[in-house]
């Protein structure tokens, strides 16, 4: 009702992905925050040195609005695990839901013990956001949306010398080579571009298409992209809800969508389907749309669109340095993904290819597998929440140094003890780096004599 997907992507994008984080957190939590145990060189032999993990206290979680409870709970799971509290700005397009989101944290909490105050809500328009991000009780941000946002979020922290994550979206390529069965690629290209009515940090934006099977390809997405249903989502809405793409959460989103669609058209692109507002739906809906021929210079291959936009990109000659070529050309860098009948040619590709996520041969997986970090490079943002380095990200890395056995302890030989000998002082330091640092064996020998000599 708050954001307008349907039930399906809900059950998927909203409380599947939850369910994983629980289960994922809950199985492995506990070994992430264990002290870290780090080697020491032989001059520290007698010491025991680890790294501990300890909560920053509260974090300030400053969420999206195209999946309201993931956003929400997928930092709250993390936090409060961790030992913080979280204080989260739900984003102002879907703040109805949060009331009820944050009541389901605030029972979990209660009935196993906890205070039901760890967990608290903001609703609110920038400014709210702008008091988090300033507010001295908050130690750490994590901040989800656009990257134009994201550095007023990063600027505010500044001022206070403030940690942040930064997820700012992306525009996330997924490659078909020229060696792919079409009806194998097709599901994936439609889930990956209309899943969540294309709302998606992570979704496909850039669909390479290498130049011998374009047309095939387009002959065979075509019709699945027409038959897409699109409408209210929910029958209590005055709708049977059986719809495949739902509404447009933010009314002004449509319009930035039709201005990059009608600037690549305007430049050459190939309009098949779709292109406009949907007239036979009463509401914010953009009709599901395909449009290829698509060139660097127009402004659809390089702005995040963040709508239902299947957008192809001809790979000329079949050429795979050409397509990392272009799929590196953008400055967003989150996800990425891409198909071909031999897997070594796919990583191949995959690995040159500039993101914080590859998967290849399959999308969206990444996700599902909570033990990876989740975030990118360039526009796209820096830190990570998922796996044991989002969840680390949580806390504050405390380096322990300890004695390793009772008695033995380190002391400051008397030549290089205050006030320093200069006689003894400089050759007994030179011999100490002979022993430990010589490569050869008779340096080392030197070393032992130099240390007797002048200690």
């Amino acid at each position: 009702r708050d954001s307008g997907k349907p039930k399906v992507d809900a059950l998927l994008g909203e409380v599947m992905t939850t369910c994983e984080k629980i289960r994922c957190i809950n199985f492995n939590g506990e070994a992430w925050l264990k002290p870290s145990p780090r080697p020491v060189g032989p001059m520290m032999a007698h010491k025991r040195a680890y790294v501990e993990y300890v909560p920053f206290g509260v974090l300030g979680v400053i969420a999206p609005w195209n999946y309201p409870f993931h956003n929400m709970l997928n930092h709250v799971i993390s936090g409060i695990f961790s030992g913080n509290a979280v204080v989260s700005k739900v984003s102002e397009h879907t703040s109805w839901s949060s009331t009820y989101f944050g009541s389901i944290c605030r029972m979990a909490l209660e009935i196993n013990g906890h205070d039901p105050d760890l967990v608290q809500t903001v609703t609110g328009f920038g400014e709210a956001g702008a008091a988090l991000v300033a507010c001295e009780d908050v130690d750490k941000i994590i901040f989800t949306g656009s990257p134009g946002v994201g550095r007023r979020v990063m600027e505010g922290a500044s001022k206070h010398l403030k940690p942040v994550i930064l997820e700012l979206g992306g525009k996330d390529p997924m490659v078909f080579c020229d060696d792919v069965k079409i009806d194998d690629v097709v599901p994936w290209a439609m889930r990956g571009c209309f899943q969540n009515c294309g709302q998606n940090c992570c979704g496909v934006e850039r669909l390479f298409v290498y130049e011998s099977i374009q047309q095939e390809f387009i002959d065979a997405v075509l019709p699945k992209v027409r038959a897409l249903r699109q409408g209210i989502p929910l029958q209590t809405c005055g709708s049977d809800g059986d719809v495949d793409c739902g509404a447009m959460v933010m009314e002004g989103q449509i319009a930035i969508i039709q201005a990059l669609v009608d600037d690549a058209v305007a430049k050459g692109a190939t309009l098949h389907c779709g292109g406009r507002r949907n007239p036979r739906v009463s509401g914010q809906f953009y009709e599901p749309t395909l449009i290829s021929g698509i060139t660097s210079n127009m402004r659809l291959s390089r702005e995040e669109v963040f709508g239902p936009i299947m957008t192809i990109i001809a790979v000329p000659s079949d050429d795979d340095d050409e397509c990392v070529r272009l799929v590196n050309d953008c400055s967003f860098g989150l996800g990425s993904s891409v198909y071909s009948s031999s897997q070594a040619r796919g990583m191949k590709i995959g690995k040159q290819i500039r993101s914080g996520m590859f998967t290849v041969n399959d999308f969206g997986v990444n996700y599902l597998i909570q033990s990876l970090p989740f975030g990118g490079v360039n526009e796209s943002g820096f830190g990570r929440f998922a796996g044991p380095e989002g969840l680390r990200a949580c806390c504050l890395e405390r380096s322990i140094v300890e004695d390793r056995l009772p008695g033995i302890r380190t002391v400051i030989p008397s030549p290089i003890d205050y006030p320093i000998r200069k006689e003894q002082g400089l050759p007994f330091g030179m011999a100490l780096i002979q022993l430990f640092y010589d490569e050869s064996l008779i340096g080392k020998i030197k070393g032992i004599f130099g240390l007797i000599k002048h200690g």
